[in-house]
């Protein structure tokens, strides 16, 4: 088999994610990552580090007036942004089971087919909030705290409702919840899960092969046995990556690109928590030393803030008022940093990059520690 060079990998993903030659459009930037993360703050962030001159509005207008992008939930459960022909792929690979935290709050399935029809009548009138489908819900009353948003939670998995428009900025998690079928056309019946990941995948090798086979079952939550299956019609080619253990898969196309990488390159980028290119693969080690792995890696497998040095994490960095600070893993200076954060400069309004001299294990700082890393 073909042995390729890691660093070549690295470079010719980084460009096929726009992540060294941004593009004009965020609908050209969930494509090329092969889908966007779509919880707020990091979705703006990851499109403004791969879209040209991004403003918030601009990804505004493609998921609330165009719709030409659609936040649901995908890939292991997770919320994506996808154009409206993946939406349905993507939901066929949402965990559809019956979420079993229901349990302790006295929720069983009978109820909830009577709740989410309730709530579906709601929102016929128009898009609601959290708190306005809770008022309107007058028969009902949480016996747990936070039993709503897991009612909502499975009727976005169920398919029958979508995350619509943000009240409060591009910050907010605040959404205005709509009917899936009044957002966007949807077929009768969603694809199966072999149909999906035969539809996505193709996507998924463009922007991050080649991969193993652990790394696509991984990223689209499914067992190596159904993705394997799936890919069987698929036409990829076995190849082995230096530095790196097992057989690889990647499409001729992309290993033909491999050719056009430099033998020497360096670019230095900034991604967000959660970014794409960072939560593709279930081996973390193509872009991440073993040494600096519970720095950047937390126990449950999220990714955080990262520096990238020719593709590889070079440091962490987080934000807290106008200030960015970066907790570097090798030589940085703070004035390539600054250059590295300028897509990201005017959306956080920071005026001021700093060092900061060493980081703590995410494990050691709590729940959600990835989401800042630095100052957590």
């Amino acid at each position: 088999m073909e042995t390729v060079k890691l660093s070549a990998v690295l470079w010719r993903c980084l460009r096929a994610q726009a992540l060294l030659e941004p593009v004009e459009s965020v609908e050209k930037a969930a494509v090329a990552a092969a889908g966007i993360y779509g919880a707020a703050p990091t979705t703006y962030l990851s499109c403004a580090a791969r879209v040209r001159d991004f403003a918030p509005e601009q990804l505004d207008r493609a998921l609330f007036e165009r719709r030409s992008l659609v936040r649901v939930p995908a890939m292991r459960g997770s919320i994506y942004l996808l154009p409206p022909e993946l939406v349905p792929h993507g939901l066929a690979l949402a965990d559809q089971g019956f979420f079993a935290a229901f349990r302790t709050a006295g929720v069983t399935e009978a109820s909830y087919a009577g709740l989410a029809s309730s709530i579906e009548a709601l929102l016929r009138e128009r898009p609601k909030t959290v708190q306005e489908i809770r008022a309107g819900l007058t028969t009902w009353r949480e016996r747990v705290p936070g039993t709503l948003n897991l009612l909502l939670r499975q009727m976005s998995h169920d398919s029958r409702i979508v995350r619509g428009r943000v009240r409060g900025g591009w910050r907010s998690q605040e959404f205005e919840y709509a009917l899936l079928k009044d957002w966007v056309p949807m077929p009768a019946k969603l694809p199966t899960v072999i149909q999906a990941l035969q539809r996505l995948a193709p996507l998924y090798f463009a922007a991050h092969g080649p991969a193993t086979l652990a790394d696509f079952a991984w990223w689209a939550g499914v067992s190596e046995l159904t993705a394997k299956s799936a890919l069987e019609r698929l036409e990829l080619e076995n190849v082995f990556m230096d530095k790196l253990r097992g057989i690889h898969l990647a499409t001729r196309e992309s290993l033909d690109q491999l050719s056009s990488a430099p033998a020497k390159w360096d670019s230095l980028k900034l991604l967000p928590y959660w970014d794409a290119y960072v939560m593709a693969h279930a081996d973390r080690h193509r872009y991440l030393d073993s040494k600096w792995e519970d720095r950047v890696v937390d126990p449950g497998g999220n990714v955080t803030n990262v520096i990238l040095r020719a593709g590889r994490v070079a440091g962490v960095w987080d934000h807290q008022g106008t200030q960015l600070r970066f907790a570097p893993f090798e030589m940085l200076r703070a004035q390539a940093v600054r250059g590295a954060a300028a897509p990201f400069a005017r959306l956080l309004e920071v005026r001021d990059i700093v060092e900061a001299r060493s980081t703590k294990p995410l494990s050691a700082k709590g729940q959600n520690a990835f989401q800042g890393p630095i100052s957590m």
